[in-house]
């Protein structure tokens, strides 16, 4: 039994599959850096008021501007303690309680500003 020597017309099909193929995966490749890319430098969607976001429900933050949180003059006093963070859209979320109840803080990491979501009586 002699091999026979295959002709160059016989692979055709092959070569082509090989080509789309790997066009498919360079297309791949550049669709996840892409995406990866527009992720990073995106900007993150804010929660809006009284929606649950991280297993947390957001109160109404400020009646005359529902975006702009209250200002606070300062961060929680020495009677009070930080009981939990978390990540609010683009804010962080501070739980503090204290002798005068509890209160959640929003901090916007961006400018900086702190402003009380909501607070409960002792």
């Amino acid at each position: 039994m002699a091999v026979q020597p295959r002709s160059e017309g016989d692979l055709r099909g092959l070569k082509a599959l090989v080509g789309l193929l790997g066009a498919l995966v360079i297309l791949g490749t550049a669709l996840v850096i892409g995406v990866v890319i527009h992720r990073m430098y995106g900007k993150p969607a804010a929660a809006a008021p009284g929606t649950i976001q991280g297993g947390t429900i957001l109160g109404e933050i400020n009646q005359e501007a529902p975006n702009a949180p209250a200002p606070v003059s300062s961060l929680p006093a020495r009677s009070e303690r930080v009981s939990g963070i978390a990540t609010a859209g683009g804010e962080l979320a501070i739980w503090v309680t204290g002798p005068a109840g509890d209160k959640v803080l929003l901090l916007d990491p961006a400018t900086g500003k702190i402003g009380v979501a909501f607070s409960t009586p002792p």
